[in-house]
Formats: C-alpha cells, structure tokens, sequence
C-alpha cells in the first residue's frame, strides 16, 4: 500500500470533515427558523419541539450507516469508505436544497425533511469516526491527543461555518426566502472535497485487507468487544448531548424565555464556535500531559456539578448571563471532546476499529445525545421550570463519570495493535 505525507493526511481528513459537518450541522441551526415553514399549524413550542425531534432521526439511520462503511472501512479500505460517505452527503445535502415546505406540499413537507435527515445521518456515519481513525493511524502515537483536538476542531470548523452563514441571513432578516443556498453551498464544497480527497488519500489495493472483518462475523466482534462498544457509546452521547444543548437548544429556547431574539442566539453561537475552535487544541495538548481520562473525567463530572447553576444563569434571561452559561457549556463540552477520538482508538484494535468504534459512536450519538434537545425542551414545557432542562444532561455527565473512571481503573483493556 502505497502511502503518501503525514501533512497531506492530516489537511485531506480535516477538508472532508470540515464540510461533512457544515452540512450535517445546517438543519439544527436552521431549526428555529424552518419550525413555522415546516408546522405552521403549530404553536411555536410545539413547533418547535417537532422540528428539534427531527434530528435525532438518525437512531436507525446511523447504526445501519456504521454497519456499512464500518465493514468497507475495515475489509476495504478507509479511504474507499470515507470516498462514499462525503459522496452520499454532498447529493443529499442538494436534494434538501430543493424540499417544498408545508405551504406547497402540506403534510408531505415533515415527511420529506425527515427522510432527508436519515440520509445524512447514514452517510455521516461513515465520516464522522472514519476520518479520525484513518488520520490517527497515519501518524505517531506521541502526536494522537493533539491530532484528535485537531481533528476535532475541523468537526467545528464546519459546524462554525453552518452557523456563519445562518447568522448572515438571519441578520438580514434573510432565512425564510434564502435557507436554500446554504444547503445548495455545501452541496458544492462537500462535492470538492470529496474530488480532493480521492485525488490525495492512500492508494489501497483492491484486495481486502489481511485484518478485514467478514459481514456475517460482526456480530460476534461486538459482543467480543461489548465492554468498550458501551463506553464509546455512553461517553459520545454525553458529548453530543453537550453540543446539542449548547449550540442548538439555546438559539431556539432562550428567545422563549426571555426577550432576546434569535438573530442574537444565532450571533453569540457563531462566537462561541470560534471559542472552541480556538480551545480545542489548547485541551488537546493539555491532555497529552495530564492524560485523557483525568480531562474527560474531569470535564464530565464539573458539567454534571454545574449543570443547575448554570441553567439558574440562563433563567435571569440577559445577554451577559446566557453568555457566561454557554462559555461554561462550551469549555465543559470542549475539553471532553478534545481527547475523545485518541481516547476511543486505545480501546479497540486496529482489526476492527472502524466498524466498532463508529457502530458505538452511532448508538451513542443518536440514541442518547440526538434526543436530547427535544427531551430537554419536552420537560421545560411540563414542568414550567427552566432548571429541568439539565436534568438529561446531568444524568448523561454522571454516566459518562464512571464509565471512565471504570474504564480509567481496569485492568483488562484490549491489547492494541498500532502498528
């Protein structure tokens, strides 16, 4: 197998999943606006809870994605893998350019969104994880802490670029006739860097790999590797609950509560995306030197402590309290992510990695963190009280706690094979 620069690597993986995200990201920043075009025969919270209800819809969608490009990535190849899946999302990210909404199709209008929605999660599943395994197992194992913060400030990258663009229109009040062409945009750019990476991944041969998993025999490597399946998919939905709640939540649920507006939700997210973009890097090299499980334990315990306070914060309803809360949330959320991918890959081995590591990053993701800005606006409206939407966050932080310091303390983890 023929391979190419370390740096060539690295700047492919990260393009590819700088646009993955950006399109991925679009429908939950776009949720507050598209929630009137979608359910207009809906009040606005339940409109809204609806449209947010929607992002999780990948709970089949992803695991069945995993299920694919896991057994391509592993049999075949990472790069035939992640050539697919930034394929699949660039032709659905132009077929949700052109959805009719609820005025011009009525009921059909969810129901096309919905489906869309379920593409992109079955082709993100395949890039999301993919991405970082492939880069990671191109470089040193000195370098992984910092390279996965990296790489995971590409994942904001895009996700910052989604909500530049949506703050653009809203400040001109502009999201309503043009929401199209952001999806139309990245339509485009995931398009090209799917034609880059093509051009610069590693050249692999067409016969399978010596280590590649047979379909029929994945069942039986999840339940040899049910233990680190479970941590992966515990600790990834604690990380996308955490993001969920703090870059989509709130840009629809603070305009409820207070007299804030949503074009100024859609301004401080913006801002707070550079913010992690900018720490992501800072965490990852803390990491490499108190190591990974002190920082997410650490990070994970200090969200589940602070959560009511925090939510006590957001409740005064001015713009300095809303944005102290979300720092919080965001650095809580930034530096349990930085170390994530370079933690999950000590878990499995490099045999099986992509079909487990982005099976249980699928479970967790979309069946536990997908669900939770719906859940969280679901018990606000039925108990009238701002701190009970931290109540699923908290229960998540908890479980991730020890799912780490269990993991942390074990004496029986996988032999890794890194070379």
């Amino acid at each position: 197998m023929q391979k190419i620069s370390s740096s060539v690597n690295f700047i492919t993986a990260c393009i590819g999943n700088i646009f993955q995200h950006y399109d991925a990201a679009l429908f939950g920043f776009l949720s507050p606006f598209l929630a009137p075009l979608i359910f207009p025969e809906k009040e606005p919270v339940t409109a809204l809870i609806l449209t947010y209800a929607m992002i999780p819809l990948g709970m089949l969608a992803r695991p069945l994605g995993s299920l694919f490009f896991g057994y391509i990535g592993d049999a075949y190849g990472r790069s035939r893998a992640l050539f697919l899946a930034l394929l699949g999302m660039s032709l659905v990210s132009g077929a949700i350019a052109f959805s009719p909404t609820y005025l011009q199709v009525g009921i059909m209008a969810p129901v096309i969104f919905c489906m869309g929605r379920v593409l992109q999660n079955f082709f993100s599943s395949g890039e999301t994880m993919g991405g970082a395994i492939f880069l990671l197992e191109n470089s040193s194992e000195k370098k992984h802490d910092l390279l996965s913060s990296f790489y995971s400030a590409s994942t904001i990258g895009g996700i910052l670029l989604a909500s530049a663009g949506v703050s653009l229109l809203s400040h001109y009040q502009k999201v309503d006739s043009l929401w199209r062409l952001l999806y139309l945009f990245g339509c485009v750019m995931t398009l090209f860097g799917c034609m880059t990476r093509r051009k610069t991944f590693e050249k692999e041969t067409k016969k399978p790999f010596p280590f590649a998993n047979k379909l029929n025999d994945l069942g039986k490597i999840f339940w040899t590797y049910k233990k680190p399946l479970l941590s992966i998919m515990i600790v990834s939905g604690f990380s996308y609950a955490t993001y969920s709640i703090a870059m989509i939540l709130m840009n629809g649920f603070v305009p409820l509560i207070s007299t804030l507006t949503k074009s100024q939700m859609m301004g401080l997210n913006t801002s707070l995306l550079f913010l992690d973009l900018c720490a992501l890097p800072f965490f990852g090299w803390l990491s490499s030197k108190i190591s990974r499980e002190k920082l997410m334990l650490s990070a994970s315990l200090g969200a589940a402590l602070s959560a009511i306070p925090l939510f006590m914060l957001i409740q005064e309803g001015t713009l300095m309290s809303v944005l102290i809360a979300r720092v919080c949330l965001v650095l809580f959320g930034v530096a349990f992510s930085a170390p994530f991918h370079a933690w999950a890959q000590t878990l499995i081995p490099k045999a099986h990695r992509y079909a487990v590591i982005s099976f249980g990053y699928a479970l967790g993701s979309q069946l536990l963190g997908g669900p939770a800005a719906a859940i969280s606006l679901w018990l606000f409206k039925q108990t009238n009280w701002v701190m009970s939407v931290s109540w699923y966050w908290i229960c998540l932080g908890l479980a991730s706690s020890l799912t780490i310091a269990f993991l942390w303390k074990s004496k029986d983890k996988v032999s890794l094979e890194l070379s």
